[in-house]
């Protein structure tokens, strides 16, 4: 059976879905604790990958008897924890089913945020760190391979990274629509809330990216900028500082008149030649004034706004799920039947050069003569599977009729010559 072919795979885990994010940390809070803890299964497991992310920690084991390697491996992740018994904070799975865990991982299906890329980058990080330790052997190899193939799968085949999940996302999606993909994005954030520092890691995270900072007095600014490797730029005009950028922040905290007039918009568009902008009103109260809506080729997005198109993210990628899961398990049934190829390989090669062997022997021993050789050649191959059946007719008649009937299928002895 195909199955069979993964009977060594098993699987030792706690996510966001079964356990506390204080918790998890405690088993393994960084990504370096993954080689630790592979280092330490090493005594139970022939191959091991640990995966360390936000989201989960997880082992994945082969080994002759995977129950015994993950309850190894259950009981050192609880010790860490504090808890007598993993579960319920964790979970175990084997054979196919560990496989499928991990193909749905790897495609992001499994993710709290189903979708994000970031998963798959994590898993490959952890493949190459383990492989670097020589913890990856050809059984994870093969199951690897196949878990990068079905994510691909997920992302060209359906739509589940196509909308935006969160507010920072959304800008990001806004913005590309309005100056395309580019890396060279001009940002500048006037204030200093939290929303702009996190919408500006967003909106230009390349090095290519100019990001900027309005000096909009005090020492904030300037400390703003250092965390974000940002330049202050003065903002005594305005109209002059917003023509420079491509998209601009308004992360003000504080009561009064709109920081970002229309008059001052429309200065700075004729500055820019009517080149867009993107505006984003971050600010607590709004402090862009909602009339440069009406001006050419600008873009006024509230929090609002950007919230709604998360959340309408949120929705289209909750119903890819199903056709994710779909993809998977048709990637899943494909690995079980290459493992299983894989699995025979050195049964079809020991055959292929034993009949070699006969064939080299029948045409020595038939003396120059075909129709000899042929004839030794058949007799010689024929003796090993008579002799075998004679002995299932004493010992397991039961095994005699499945032989018989499998070598009826493989040979097409039931057949005239010439049928399809």
């Amino acid at each position: 059976m195909a199955g069979d072919a993964l009977s060594r795979f098993g699987l030792v885990g706690l996510s966001h879905r079964t356990a506390p994010t204080a918790l998890r940390d405690r088993v393994a809070a960084e990504e370096a604790m993954a080689v630790v803890w592979a280092d330490r299964f090493a005594a139970c497991a022939a191959e091991t990958l640990v995966l360390v992310t936000c989201d989960r920690v997880e082992a994945l084991l082969v080994a002759d008897d995977p129950a015994a390697a993950a309850e190894r491996v259950a009981a050192d992740f609880a010790a860490a924890a504090g808890l007598e018994r993993l579960e319920p904070h964790g979970y175990r799975r084997f054979g196919t089913e560990a496989v499928r865990h991990l193909f749905r991982v790897a495609a992001s299906l499994d993710s709290m945020v189903v979708g994000e890329p970031q998963v798959l980058g994590q898993l490959k990080d952890a493949d190459r760190r383990a492989r670097q330790a020589g913890r990856i052997g050809p059984a994870l190899d093969l199951v690897l391979s196949g878990a990068y193939g079905a994510a691909k799968r997920v992302r060209s085949d359906t739509a589940i990274g196509e909308r935006p999940v969160s507010i920072a996302a959304a800008a990001v999606h806004v913005a590309r629509d309005i100056h395309g993909d580019r890396d060279d994005l001009a940002v500048l954030v006037l204030g200093t809330a939290e929303m702009g520092e996190l919408l500006m890691a967003a909106l230009a995270p390349g090095a290519g990216a100019r990001r900027m900072i309005a000096d909009t007095g005090g020492p904030r600014p300037a400390a703003l900028a250092r965390r974000l490797g940002a330049t202050v730029v003065p903002f005594d005009r305005p109209a002059a500082a917003l023509a420079a950028a491509d998209v601009a922040v308004c992360a003000t905290a504080g009561p009064g008149d709109p920081a970002l007039s229309a008059a001052v918009l429309r200065e700075s568009m004729r500055l820019r030649r009517h080149r867009p902008i993107f505006l984003v009103d971050a600010g607590v109260p709004p402090g862009i004034d909602p009339g440069v809506q009406r001006l050419d080729g600008t873009f006024l997005y509230a929090l609002s706004d950007l919230e709604r198109l998360a959340l309408d993210g949120r929705s289209s990628r909750a119903g890819e799920v199903v056709s994710g899961d779909a993809i998977v398990e048709a990637e899943v049934a494909r690995l079980a039947e290459r493992a299983g190829l894989r699995d025979a390989g050195p049964v079809l090669r020991g055959l292929v050069d034993g009949f070699e062997r006969e064939r080299r022997r029948a045409l020595a021993d038939g003396g120059g003569d075909a129709e000899r050789a042929t004839a030794l050649l058949a007799a010689r191959l024929m003796h090993g599977p008579m002799a075998e059946l004679r002995r299932m007719a004493v010992e397991d008649p039961v095994l005699r009729a499945l032989a018989e009937r499998l070598i009826a299928r493989m040979f097409v002895t039931d057949k005239e010559e010439g049928d399809p």
